[in-house]
């Protein structure tokens, strides 16, 4: 993770969620469905986006407004 992204997650990040890998999920708004928030994952380990589910990636995505929390 970058210097700038660490910087950026601590000040404006709002911890959405954490998938089964350990993945955690943030945004910028409380709002989750606020289509201008901006939304990005913090990888335990290796950064591959393969390892993101699909729940998260259509969250991620915009597809779906609300995080899946119940994963």
């Amino acid at each position: 993770m970058s210097l700038g992204t660490s910087i950026y997650t601590w000040l404006c990040g709002h911890l959405v969620g954490e998938d089964v890998d350990n993945n955690k999920y943030y945004c910028n708004s409380k709002n989750y469905s606020d289509l201008n928030a901006k939304r990005w994952v913090i990888f335990k380990g290796e950064i591959e986006a393969t390892k993101i589910p699909p729940h998260w990636h259509a969250w991620l995505h915009k597809s779906i407004d609300k995080p899946p929390l119940n994963y």
